[in-house]
């Protein structure tokens, strides 16, 4: 009986170590699983979570890894979106707004691959860049009488700026630019979401050192109440501009709203302009490049654009960020921000 009951007890305690090194490896495991969603900053979903939703026809041409990060993040099932319920007009807007841009440049192609056409705000290629004697492009600088105040809010500038960044560069290699010389690359360090204007350059509302204060202290009060913004990236695309554009989409975390963020801005700045330069309430994206001339002769724009929107949205797509807050800028050159410019910013609440 005695070594009967020794026996018991050894695989007792064999079973028990058995189940503590399967329980330490399970915690291994789930720990550098972890690790490598956060290293990768993008939305995660578990493969063995069954797939129920129903994509919206606008994510028809997305991986379907990207459809999966989008549909657990964003705040409801698209079956309710189409039905207009008011928590997620937003989101759609924003899907619906993406995919159109993309398919205008792959319908119609990049404009600036022929010469004279125009990029941003009515400017064209030389209206915004020279070039140097080693042939690298220059910007160009136009100082401003009134400077431009904006409202916006910056990408934190760490891992997710930086793989932006990054895989920008990367693929447009890979299509045959050549970055400063047929592509303009923004600085990741001021990486940015233009909000709104309280005063720009095609409408111009000069202000005191007193009116100013108080515009800022209006600001604040409204981004201390709607900041910050939890955003998913949800697609990269060339616009017919030759504007790389990253569109980004809110999660139902999120406590802010972009579209509530302008109307109550509107309120919040009576003298703003009325025709803003980002005219859609709802859009949430950022300039990663601007490109300026074709990478080689007789390239094919609307391949190009459908492609490199492709391989870039395969790439960076479920990136995560949050906004903390925004930025009152004053932009003392035309287009400062996207070209290197004086910039004065004070940080909002």
């Amino acid at each position: 009986m005695a070594r009967g009951g020794g026996s018991s007890r050894v695989r007792r305690r064999r079973a028990c170590r058995r189940c503590a090194a399967l329980a330490c490896v399970l915690a291994c495991a789930l720990g550098v699983f972890i690790g490598v969603v956060r290293w990768t900053h993008k939305a995660f979903v578990a493969p063995w979570i069954p797939d129920t939703h129903r994509y919206p026809s606008e994510w028809r041409g997305l991986p379907r890894k990207c459809r999966r990060r989008l549909a657990y993040r964003l705040p409801v099932d698209f079956r309710e979106m189409r039905l207009g319920a008011a928590n997620v007009q937003g989101t759609v807007a924003r899907t619906m707004t993406y995919e159109r841009m993309y398919r205008a440049a792959v319908r119609d192609g990049i404009d600036v691959f022929h010469r004279g056409a125009t990029t941003t705000q009515s400017l064209s290629v030389d209206d915004m860049f020279a070039v140097g004697v080693d042939g690298k492009l220059l910007p160009k600088l136009t100082p401003l009488e009134t400077g431009v105040r904006a409202i916006v809010m910056p990408v934190p500038v760490g891992a997710v700026s930086r793989t932006m960044h990054e895989k920008t560069v990367k693929h447009l290699r890979a299509f045959g630019f050549t970055p400063n010389v047929d592509v303009y690359l923004q600085d990741p360090n001021v990486f940015h979401f233009s909000v709104f204007h309280a005063s720009h350059h095609l409408e111009e509302h000069a202000v005191d050192a007193d009116e100013y204060r108080i515009e800022a202290q209006s600001i604040g009060n409204v981004t201390q109440d709607l900041c910050p913004i939890d955003a998913i990236l949800e697609r990269v695309f060339v616009t017919t501009g030759g504007v790389v554009v990253a569109g980004w989409n809110v999660e139902k975390t999120s406590r802010g709203e972009p579209s509530q963020l302008r109307r109550e801005l509107r309120q919040a700045l009576p003298n703003a302009p009325q025709n803003q330069l980002v005219s859609d309430l709802y859009i949430l994206h950022t300039t990663l490049a601007r490109i300026v001339g074709a990478p080689f002769p007789n390239a094919d724009g609307k391949g190009i654009a459908k492609r490199m929107s492709q391989a870039l949205t395969d790439e960076l797509c479920g990136l995560e960020l949050t906004l903390p807050g925004a930025w009152f800028v004053e932009e003392k050159h035309k287009l400062a921000l996207a070209l290197r410019g004086t910039v004065d910013k004070v940080e909002m609440p």
